[in-house]
């Protein structure tokens, strides 16, 4: 995808991440690996990996998938809670998943970074890093 040279602001990213949410929380593989630039790479507190292709995304949305369902949980809602410009075409959002069960309790919840890059329909993500939970 060509970059936008237009601005951002924080509710042209809230939409990209809503969307996306709604993607994961219906379990919509193709959705979820369109959102992706590629190669694109997830950091973790012990680990990097770089996701090369819509394929790897999708085996691990399904994963990911089929986790939530064994613990219950049928929604996932995203925050955003800060966004960080880095350049004229990327951004830092930095998310709070909230993973809800079947009566709208939140019964999980994860911290996440996500580089994004503004592409002509929106945005893609470059870098995924999960921070650590509260505490660890």
């Amino acid at each position: 995808m060509e970059p936008s040279t237009a601005s951002f602001d924080a509710d042209d990213v809230q939409a990209f991440l809503t969307t996306f949410g709604v993607a994961v929380s219906t379990g919509d593989l193709d959705a979820i690996a369109s959102a992706y630039a590629f190669p694109a790479l997830t950091v973790g507190a012990s680990s990097s990996e770089l996701v090369p292709d819509p394929d790897a995304v999708r085996d691990a949305a399904r994963d990911a998938a089929r986790g939530y369902r064994e613990r219950g949980l049928v929604a996932a809602t995203v925050h955003l809670e800060h966004v960080e410009e880095v350049g004229d075409a990327l951004v830092w959002a930095h998310v709070r998943w909230s993973y809800r069960d079947e009566y709208a309790n939140e019964k999980e919840s994860s911290a996440v970074r996500y580089l994004l890059r503004r592409a002509r329909d929106g945005f893609e993500v470059c870098v995924v890093v999960t921070e650590a939970p509260d505490g660890a």
